[in-house]
């Protein structure tokens, strides 16, 4: 039997669409245009419109769909590259109206008109629908049903007594609901405490088993500051294999390995765990029966079949899924309900997909169910599997969305990579850059992109992702059976080429138009990279004297010479191309990518298209001039780099988004970006005189949407600072701003910041710079806050409910820095707070203490707990965290460095909290973790390490660890007086590698000379073997500053 009817990709008609909209400005200087505009106004209109409604097309039409888009996207190549058109343009355009003739008469020949859908127009997307009474993001903490028997069942295999490692493999379809068991399973297990060692990993659709053993150990270590032996690509598997089983020899550990797609991953994986008697386990989940039984090869091992949900389960998961209530059911629908759980097959996902379709309102769901019931409804006998009708339910779905959210929708399988989590801003930028979001009257593109992701989600076709620095989805994923999908789509219509595609070395049979490459580990072999990535580089240098060589390398070259979008993941040193050959690139993003170095980004500035470059979280350090002559480009993300200035602008630009740390802009700069949205984050002066310059720019800035801004260290907070600051917060105040940054804001000119908000902000998210006494009692009156980081001695009572009385502070970020521990009642307000972070590891003890009724609305809670002091307190980790009903998250850190602590006694107090969140009513999710030192602690006083030879420096220098170095002399009073400051240092910051050197010394003196030391005492912080600030002088106010800043880039 054939497979259900394709949804359509109409992403076509977006393709002409843009043509058409770039081609209409340059009729009226260059009128040989008009009828190459004419003839595509009318293609689209008589042919292409036909098509772009209804769910199903026969295969001829798609063929002819995505012929004309090619040929759409060679005309929009050819225009775009010109700068001017002459006579001798005028065959070009010639050639293109032909063969939109030709593509008008092979629609007429093929009768293809007689195939349009008549019925089931394309939806016209209006905005994201309201849902009334219930939140959008209810997905946070996914629910659980019908699967309380199989949890108890796979349990009581794991919890047996016996001593013999065990095995439970469970397989099921894709949409069974495995990992939302195996990680129901493996939060239960976490909370009752019974295995020293435990990970949960998935297995990615492209990630090396290699990937998979380093998470696990990861994991299993348990200590966040645990050494990452294995960050490089360098090392062997079998050593990782050999650490990972050494570690676990003598451990009882739990393993949850999730979404083994191959034999050869579970082999390698499950042999690398020791079989130690002593009662470990591990759980896999497959969608394949051959795999399971694979992982389950000893007599007690278990192989569990998923069956599906029954109807009053299936029923019970739709009413949870759906946005109307039963009781608001049309009758028709009550009828037809019975008919769709029986499609649906019992099959969780499906279930959930449907109540996604339906709607939000009970008028959306009759109408909705309508076309269900002329559908899928109406065609059950036809399905003979659960993949089958899960296929169908994915097609109506798709078939359902605008035209504009199909292509964004597809668009997710540009992130085929290891990617846990597709971060919202990226994707929405991303969105943009392609061409994807459309013009919305009265709306940013941002705004569209948002609106669209937030659609998404509501129609269960994505989950949101969240974390605990923002009460909104920083992300989301995307199931596999999904994700499958939409790869299927994808590969038809020659939406995204997958990388994999290209390293199998066999080159696509159409134009690569959009390609992601990620070139990171693998477990087998030196050729990580096909000849096909390099093919522009080798074109120039090497002639073959094979014809046949010479035509196959020809069919590459133009196969791969229309990209208009490069992701690139993984290692630059493995064979990234030569980026100035793609010369139609619109999109080049290459975050994260390890070891790309400046001079690697010299062919970016011939890319004249480029409208987005992502080098966020990469080792660049400098543009280049041309980067930023780039008429075209619109997004640059800087973040997570040592970029500090921009080159020189020699013209406006039409940047939109511009990201960074922390960029130095000029006023002359500032006024050749006169487009942007998105600017952040921006750097003050150290004497507060650029925050006048940006005052006096900011409302200039007419799109401004987001602005971020860091303080640099100001000296004395005198009055020219307050001045500054006071005239850029006014401008502030005046502005259209809807999301604001400061950071490390100076806490002496808080009282600024009183009735300083914009009347359209939504968020304003708040960094104090250093460490205060207590909470500035003004924190009561910043009434527009809705993100605190803030870092204090001790919070008392009177602080407490200043922090609790901000009526819009969503997330909190607490570090406290002294023993006695903070209580919240249900008197303290904080009735806004969704997510909250306390970190008292530097003296704070158990930091937090919450009372019956406190933080009603808190959904995530991260503790960073010291354990000094500890062993005679029993109680010391009772921190009510029971009293907290809206948890869906709780993540612990214990540090228990240099205590007296056992392992034994951390493990207590693990159990305590353990404890407190089983009798949290809402179940929350717990992740424990523990830290302490890599290396044996040290006496106090030697934690600063003195430094008197080359060979001693060359041991003391950590390229993974942050290094401050003291450069001093023994005659230097100076010198002397800040010694005890910086041993003070040494002993907080104990994750900070502390050295002194005497310049006096002769080895000594060469380094100091290396580094440009000219006097002492001065400091150097280094990172990865580079200086990435120095303090000169003995100013104990600013040594402590810089030292916060490097830490938090940490």
């Amino acid at each position: 039997m054939e497979g259900p009817p394709m949804a359509m990709v109409c992403y076509s008609m977006g393709a002409i669409n843009s043509l058409v909209e770039r081609i209409t400005p340059l009729v009226e200087n260059h009128p040989m245009t008009e009828h190459l505009l004419q003839d595509l106004q009318s293609l689209r209109a008589e042919f292409m419109n036909k098509f772009a409604g209804g769910r199903a097309t026969a295969e001829q039409v798609k063929v002819w769909m995505k012929q004309v888009r090619e040929m759409v996207y060679d005309i929009e190549d050819w225009i775009d590259l010109k700068t001017d058109f002459s006579e001798s343009d005028m065959k070009q355009i010639e050639e293109f109206k032909g063969e939109i003739q030709e593509a008008r008469s092979r629609c007429e020949r093929h009768e293809l008109l007689k195939q349009a859908p008549t019925s089931d127009a394309e939806p016209v997307y209006a905005g994201p629908r309201e849902v009334p009474g219930r939140r959008l993001f209810w997905e946070e903490k996914p629910v659980l049903v019908g699967l309380n028997h199989s949890k108890l069942e796979i349990l009581n295999h794991l919890e047996n007594d016996q001593k013999e490692l065990k095995v439970v493999s469970v397989h099921g379809r894709g949409g069974h609901g495995k990992t939302v068991l195996a990680k129901e399973i493996y939060g239960d297990i976490c909370i009752k405490g019974q295995f020293e060692c435990k990970a949960f990993v998935s297995v990615s659709r492209n990630s090396s088993t290699r990937t998979t053993l380093i998470e696990i150990l990861r994991q299993v270590k348990s200590e966040v500051d645990a050494w990452q032996s294995w960050s490089s690509n360098d090392e062997l598997l079998n050593e990782i294999i050999t650490e990972l089983w050494g570690f676990l020899r003598t451990k009882r550990y739990f393993i949850c390995i999730d979404d083994i797609r191959s034999t050869q991953d579970s082999d390698v994986i499950i042999c690398a765990l020791p079989d130690n008697d002593l009662g470990s386990r591990i759980l896999t989940t497959t969608r394949m029966e051959d795999i399971a039984i694979s992982c389950s090869r000893r007599p007690d091992d278990v192989v569990y079949e998923m069956i599906p949900l029954d109807e009053t389960d299936s029923k019970s998961l739709f009413c949870n899924s759906v946005y109307v209530q039963e009781q608001e059911w049309p009758d028709h629908f009550k009828e037809s309900s019975k008919k769709m759980f029986e499609v649906c097959g019992g099959l969780p996902l499906a279930i959930i997909v449907t109540a996604g379709f339906l709607g939000r309102t009970s008028a959306e769901l009759s109408l909705q169910s309508e076309k269900l019931n002329k559908t899928i409804l109406s065609e059950t006998d036809q399905f003979y599997s659960e993949s089958q009708a899960m296929r169908k339910i994915l097609d109506i779905s798709f078939a359902d969305l605008p035209l504009p959210l199909k292509s964004c929708f597809l668009y997710l399988t540009a992130f085929s990579g290891n990617y846990d989590i597709i971060k919202k801003d990226r994707l929405v930028r991303r969105w943009v850059a392609e061409g994807l979001i459309p013009e919305r009257h009265g709306k940013s593109s941002w705004e569209t992109g948002e609106s669209f992701f937030d659609e998404l989600i509501s129609r269960r076709l994505i989950q949101p992702a969240f974390d605990g620095n923002d009460d909104q989805p920083i992300g989301c994923t995307v199931h596999g059976v999904v994700f499958d999908f939409l790869e299927s789509l994808s590969s038809e219509e020659n939406f995204i080429t997958p990388g994999e595609e290209l390293k199998s070395g066999l080159f696509p049979c159409e134009t690569v138009r959009r390609v992601s490459l990620d070139c990171g580990d693998e477990d087998e072999g030196d050729t990580l990279i096909s000849n096909t990535y390099c093919l522009f580089e080798q074109k120039s240098l090497v002639s073959s004297s094979c014809a046949e060589e010479e035509e196959e390398d020809d069919a590459i070259f133009l196969q791969l010479s229309r990209v208009r979008s490069l992701a690139f993941s993984g290692d630059a040193g493995r064979r990234i191309p030569d980026l100035s050959a793609f010369k139609h690139l619109r999109l080049l993003d290459l975050e994260g990518t390890k070891g790309l170095e400046n001079k690697r980004l010299e062919g970016i500035g011939h890319l004249s298209l480029l409208r987005y470059l992502g080098l966020g979280g990469t080792d660049v350090t400098k543009l280049p001039q041309q980067i930023m002559e780039l008429e075209q480009l619109a997004t640059l993300d800087l973040r997570r780099t040592r970029v500090r200035r921009l080159p020189v602008l020699c013209r406006d630009t039409k940047l939109v988004s511009l990201l960074a740390d922390e960029l130095a802009i000029t006023p002359r700069e500032m006024r050749r970006m006169q487009n942007l949205e998105e600017l952040s984050k921006v750097l003050t002066g150290p004497d507060g005189a650029f925050a006048s310059e940006l005052a006096g720019h900011v409302n200039k800035l007419g799109p401004l949407r987001m602005l971020g801004i860091r303080f640099s260290r100001m000296q004395s907070h005198s009055a020219a600072d307050r001045q500054g600051v006071m005239r850029l917060l006014e401008e502030l105040r005046k502005s259209n701003l809807q999301s604001l940054l400061l950071d490390n804001y100076p806490h002496p000119l808080l009282d600024l910041l009183v009735d300083s908000s914009a009347h359209n902000l939504q968020k304003f998210e708040l960094r104090i710079r250093g460490c205060l006494p207590q909470v500035p009692q003004e924190i009561a009156s910043l009434i527009a806050v809705t993100h605190l980081h803030i870092n204090v001695e001790a919070v008392e009572a009177q602080g407490v409910r200043a922090l609790g009385s901000l009526p819009n502070l969503v997330v909190l970020r607490l570090d406290l820095n002294s023993s006695p521990s903070m209580t919240v009642s249900s008197n303290d307000g904080f009735q806004c707070l969704k997510s909250l972070w306390c970190n008292s590891q530097y003296g704070g003890g158990k930091g937090m203490q919450f009372e019956a009724g406190a933080m009603p609305q808190l959904r995530r809670l991260r503790l960073e707990l010291d354990a000094r002091g500890t062993r005679s307190k029993h109680d010391d980790f009772d921190i009510g965290i029971q009293h907290l009903p809206s948890l869906v998250q709780v993540h612990a850190t214990i540090d228990w460095t240099n205590t007296a602590l056992t392992a034994s006694e951390v493990e207590a107090a693990e159990n305590q909290i353990r404890e407190q969140v089983s009798r949290s009513p809402n179940n929350p999710v717990l992740e424990l973790n523990r830290r302490r030192q890599r290396y044996i602690a040290k006496p106090l006083e030697e934690l600063v390490i003195t430094v008197n030879s080359l060979q001693e420096w060359g041991k003391q220098i950590d390229h993974r660890k942050l290094v401050v170095v003291h450069f001093s002399a023994g005659w230097c009073g100076a010198s002397r007086k800040i010694t005890p400051v910086f041993a003070d240092l040494a002993k907080k910051f104990q994750n900070v590698v502390f050295l002194k050197v005497d310049v006096d010394v002769d080895e000594m003196e060469t380094v100091a000379k290396e580094f440009s030391v000219k006097g002492v005492p001065t400091f150097l912080f280094m990172k990865g073997g580079s200086v990435k600030d120095r303090v000169v002088g003995a100013d104990k106010e600013e040594l402590e500053e810089v030292l916060q800043e490097q830490v938090d880039l940490m």
